[in-house]
């Protein structure tokens, strides 16, 4: 009697793919535990890595505008409500997609430690809050842990496929990724999760094939590397818009790293904040920490508040009507590192505000950071109100109007501005001339932006 396989099996062919990836920025998988944010550690391996409900929600999500592929890639979540009226079942509830954890490498994985602080919107202070049970206030700064942007991690994808084929969309959502439609972790408007594909390996087994149905059992079917194949897919949706400020720092800059990070007599008390590389950085938090403040005074003056939330989102409260924002900014390097190590350390002194002399232990020194440096702002969408309140609180830096960092009130923190690009993938929309206050392309358009802008929404 002749078997027919296509009736027996439930799949016809699998797909593995073995993906190698790199960091492009910092990426947060944090524990859910504690104030210190720390970067999630597998139990026995010791190591970081990306656990793989993480990648498959990223790439979920990814397909949230098309629910039909998003169910054929992934299944049907169950649900229980007037529509349904039960839980789905059969295979169309069943993914097709599963994915690994991801697992950095044992050796050369670096991670940071930021520190942040949560800033009161009405005060422009540091928040303090009430301690559950106690009449103590506690303050609200805390540190934020990631993996160092060029570390690099794998992680595999198999597909199961009966007559169809996913592999396509799969690699599309592979394109994305290393386009950075697709983050990964947490802190996404801070730049974290951005990932950089190095290598893609796929085999495919037909699994009417009875010597690749044996190569299936221990998957080790030679792979092909198809890298380029998938960075030639078509179009992975809109291009987000990139908004470029282009400056020199004007009497340093001082975003304060960890208090103690080296020890020794010539040691300054304060240092800006560096990266794993050494770099000096104006870090993505401050970047979005100033943009949002600037903002919020611009659109309390031209009555369109709701366009902050638009943009950076809100906090959901007892985990319901939370929003993400569009935003993304990013960390900044601040001029070249052998310049900077070169800055002596500039000492100061605390007054005591009642005798009029020097505070006991009062004397201490704050090293700064000088240089050239660009802001690189991404935004979701082409809403034109939402760009010109950017525009405005970029033009607003580059005019050394709004610093950055600590030390504003001697002078630190402010920026000399030559440019403001804007763009749409390759597409430049406009191009700002911040020294000689002209718009040199796109004047109709930044025109157009800041129209909207107008009280009551009118120009």
């Amino acid at each position: 009697m002749k078997i027919d396989l296509g009736q027996m099996c439930v799949y016809d062919k699998a797909v593995k793919y073995v993906i190698e990836a790199e960091c492009r920025e910092p990426l947060h998988i944090g524990t859910g535990n504690g104030e210190s944010k720390d970067v999630l550690i597998h139990p026995e391996e010791n190591r970081p890595f990306v656990q793989a409900t993480g990648i498959a929600g990223a790439f979920r999500e990814f397909y949230q505008g098309n629910e039909a592929l998003q169910v054929k890639l992934f299944g049907a979540a169950y649900k229980s409500d007037e529509e349904t009226e039960g839980k789905t079942e059969g295979n169309e509830a069943k993914s097709r997609a599963f994915f690994t954890d991801g697992f950095f490498g044992k050796s050369a994985v670096y991670t940071e430690i930021r520190p942040r602080v949560r800033i009161d919107r009405k005060m422009g202070t540091a928040q303090s809050v009430k301690t559950k049970g106690s009449e103590k206030q506690s303050g609200q700064k805390f540190e934020m842990e990631s993996v160092a942007a060029g570390s690099c991690f794998s992680f595999s994808i198999y597909l199961y496929e009966k007559g169809e084929d996913l592999e396509t969309e799969m690699e599309w959502a592979l394109k994305a990724l290393h386009q950075g439609r697709i983050q990964l972790g947490g802190q996404k408007s801070n730049g974290c999760g951005y990932i950089k594909l190095n290598s893609v390996k796929k085999a495919v087994y037909d699994l009417y094939d009875r010597g690749d149905r044996k190569l299936w059992v221990e998957e080790n079917k030679a792979m092909d590397e198809v890298l380029s194949k998938v960075l030639s897919q078509g179009e992975t949706g809109e291009e987000r818009v990139c908004l470029t400020l282009s400056a020199q720092t004007e009497g340093g800059v001082l975003v304060k790293s960890i208090a103690v990070t080296e020890y020794g007599k010539d040691v300054p008390d304060a240092v800006n904040i560096r990266n794993h590389r050494r770099e000096y950085i104006l870090p993505a938090s401050s970047v979005k920490g100033v943009i949002r403040s600037q903002i919020e005074k611009i659109a309390d003056y031209r009555n369109c508040a709701e366009s902050v939330t638009e943009i950076f989102g809100r906090e959901s409260e007892n985990g319901q009507g939370g929003q993400a924002g569009k935003i993304r900014c990013f960390d900044c390097v601040i001029g070249e590192t052998e310049s900077n190590d070169k800055i002596q350390a500039q000492s100061r002194i605390h007054i005591d505000k009642f005798t009029g002399s020097v505070m006991y232990g009062g004397l201490f020194s704050e090293k700064v950071a000088c240089g050239k440096l660009t802001i690189p702002v991404e935004l979701e969408g082409s809403s034109e109100r939402e760009i010109g309140l950017i525009v405005m609180a970029l033009r607003d830096l580059a005019l050394g109007i709004v610093p950055v960092g600590s030390g504003s009130g001697i002078g630190r923190g402010y920026l000399k501005g030559e440019s403001i690009t804007i763009k749409k993938g390759e597409e430049l929309l406009a191009e700002i001339d911040c020294r000689g206050g002209r718009i040199i392309h796109g004047a109709s358009y930044v025109e157009q932006c800041l129209k909207v802008l107008g009280r009551n929404g009118e120009g």
